[in-house]
């Protein structure tokens, strides 16, 4: 049975103007803010005229967060937009901001540190492309001053994130989407937007991003690729979902590929309705998987709950772990371990997906998956969350976007190491 906490965070309005740099002018950010709080938790929400959002975020040595994704200056007729990177400090406070792009679309999924201290940006670009959606890379000095950006795809969709091998190359691993295979709704459930099938794409690239070789995935379902990690042996699990949409029924897949980027295993979990959001290394040498999961048999979109899976580096699951409020559409989409071997996962619990209204919300498991403590950050808006840290301090910080009725903005949470903030 769940505990149910809340915390109540109250907010401030600022504007502030911040200085950015790169290829492309992106508009002024207006900032709206509270202030923190003696126990050093605080909630920071950051937006302005155009919608933003997250792609993902990393903890620096030095306890700044950084921060990717997008923002988007045009949706009609012709969707625009470029990548931001922010610097927030271990207060939440921007110390600075910076785009890339061209005149067309692009997007930022992913941001790391090399193992020379810089940083390296993947995901998208139309404005340098044929039209298509390539893969795009970006490296970049400390102050997020790009040193050098490189593309890869051909004539297909191609959209990647990026994590640096120990040899300084790169593994891209992402979705491979063909034009051709229209769909009559690329908005419906399973399409991420797409206007095709979707299946798994992989590029192996050296430190100075050239490509070294690439792989796509084919197959009659549509697959969409949300996560992956690499392993020892130089090789890549990549996770994704098998989406059967409009039938019932969605699978996740997991599948291993070795340093030449060909297939060493497969693996499909076939129970119930199942869709996978992220995949984390452990500290024991597995894997933690975090998904969704509902039975076949189960009625409502309420029946949707978190579902856990840990594998071995073979693909062989070790335990599994499902459980949720039988009234809210619970489940984890993104992960991280714990001091103690525990994993915390944050989710975007709702009713129901038609009123846009949805709570933060932390848990943590032990390290067999067996529930410990859920805390709820009330928003009263519509979510998307893509990134959960442990800080130093043993609490967390939260990363994604919050929708206040005319678009979104940014949304950072920093708790306690309960998962709490504390009332103003």
């Amino acid at each position: 049975m769940y505990r149910k906490c809340s915390a109540v965070v109250a907010l401030i309005v600022l504007v502030s103007t911040l200085a950015g740099c790169g290829r492309s002018a992106a508009p002024a950010v207006v900032i709206a803010t509270s202030t923190p709080s003696v126990s050093g938790t605080w909630m920071r929400v950051y937006g302005g005229e155009h919608d933003v959002t997250v792609g993902d975020a990393f903890l620096a040595d030095d306890g700044s967060y950084y921060v990717v994704g997008t923002v988007y200056t045009q949706w009609e007729p012709e969707m625009q937009g470029d990548i931001y990177l922010l610097k927030l400090n271990s207060a939440g406070e921007v110390v600075w901001q910076r785009t890339y792009g061209g005149e067309g679309f692009d997007t930022g999924q992913s941001v790391a540190q090399t193992s020379e201290g810089e940083l390296v940006i993947a995901g998208g670009t139309r404005s340098f492309s044929d039209g298509d959606m390539d893969g795009y890379l970006i490296r970049v000095d400390q102050e997020g001053n790009e040193l050098w950006s490189r593309t890869y795809g051909g004539p297909l969709d191609e959209m990647v994130g990026a994590q640096q091998l120990s040899d300084g190359g790169y593994i891209l691993g992402g979705n491979i989407v063909d034009p051709n295979d229209i769909v009559a709704d690329p908005s419906a459930a399973g399409y991420g937007g797409f206007e095709g099938r979707s299946n798994i794409c992989a590029f192996r690239v050296d430190e100075d991003g050239d490509e070294i070789w690439s792989r796509a995935f084919d197959g009659e379902d549509n697959i969409m690729a949300v996560g992956g990690v690499q392993t020892p042996d130089g090789g890549f699990i990549a996770l994704a979902s098998v989406i059967y949409f409009p039938d019932n029924g969605d699978d996740i897949l997991i599948v291993k590929l070795d340093g030449d980027g060909d297939v060493e295993w497969s693996r499909t979990i076939e129970e119930g309705h199942t869709n996978a959001y992220d995949i984390i290394p452990t500290s024991d040498g597995n894997y933690l998987i975090t998904g969704s999961y509902k039975a076949l048999e189960g009625t409502g979109d309420q029946a949707v709950d978190f579902l856990f899976i840990k594998i071995d580096p073979d693909g062989n699951e070790l335990w599994r772990s499902t459980f949720g409020d039988p009234h809210m559409i619970d489940y984890g989409v993104a992960l991280a371990e714990t001091a103690d071997g525990g994993f915390v996962t944050v989710a975007e619990a709702t009713a129901d997906h038609y009123t846009w209204e949805s709570t933060v919300q932390i848990v943590k498991i032990n390290e067999d998956g067996e529930f410990v403590w859920e805390q709820f950050v009330p928003v009263s808006s519509h979510t998307m969350l893509r990134s959960v840290i442990q800080n130093p301090d043993g609490g967390f910080f939260v990363a994604g976007a919050t929708y206040d009725g005319s678009g979104f903005s940014l949304l950072f949470v920093k708790t306690d190491s309960e998962g709490q903030v504390a009332e103003e």
